[in-house]
């Protein structure tokens, strides 16, 4: 197994134990156990829990730029569905059984930064840029181009409204504390309420109508399995 395999290895074991015991209960050395490797060889790899976390974290942050550019790319879609669809795949992996107790809200944990040394905080940093960059190009572009009908000042409000609905979609499956079932919506629901908000945006008719039953298939095309909330 060459270097690279056995560091993969390790954080898969590792996800597997955070998503068991959570991210703050599993213990650094139950990974060299499951692993089936020493204690040593683990040691090569990782100095501590906090390092095996931002390892992660950088690792899934990857992929999370990698999905949303490749959302960007898709020439498939049109401008509205690519914001749809971009808010949406952080949505659906966060609904997965999988994801409840947790890899998701590595990124939802400020602690995460707190952990890092100098040079892996630098990267932390970089990558979060690219992907807050990406993001914001979603809406930005269309709006150039003129496919939106709006003046700055109301493209900002929607974003405004948009965003803190969406970030807490993919929050609320992963707490424990959330009352009650009103505010779990269902996939559909949560597609439907983002259509509602960007409907503001006065889209030009090319780039106006969504199908759910197409975003559905753009988020098995192009959702990650393994990605941190945005």
């Amino acid at each position: 197994m060459s270097k690279l395999e056995r560091e993969s290895r390790l954080l898969e074991v590792a996800r597997e134990l955070i998503l068991e015991h959570g991210m703050m209960s599993f213990k650094f050395t139950d990974i060299a156990k499951r692993a089936e490797v020493s204690r040593a060889t683990l040691y090569k790899y990782f100095s501590g829990k906090e390092d095996v976390l931002v390892s992660l974290f950088v690792s899934d942050a990857g992929n999370t730029l990698q999905m949303l550019l490749d959302i960007q790319a898709d020439e498939i879609l049109n401008d509205r569905e690519k914001i749809l669809l971009s808010l949406l795949a952080p949505v659906a992996s966060s609904m997965e059984a999988l994801n409840r107790s947790g890899t998701l809200l590595l990124s939802a944990n400020p602690g995460i930064f707190m952990f890092a040394g100098e040079a892996h905080q630098a990267k932390l940093e970089q990558i979060v840029a690219q992907i807050r960059g990406i993001v914001l190009e979603f809406w930005v572009i269309p709006f150039k181009q003129g496919h939106m009908r709006v003046t700055q000042e109301q493209l900002e409000e929607v974003m405004a409204s948009t965003f803190p609905y969406q970030r807490g979609c993919v929050t609320i499956p992963q707490n424990v504390m959330t009352v009650g079932k009103q505010i779990n919506y269902p996939l559909k629901k949560v597609f439907e309420n983002l259509l509602k908000l960007t409907e503001a945006l006065d889209w030009c008719e090319e780039h106006a109508n969504v199908d759910y039953e197409k975003t559905l298939i753009g988020i098995g095309r192009h959702k990650r399995n393994e990605m941190i909330a945005y």
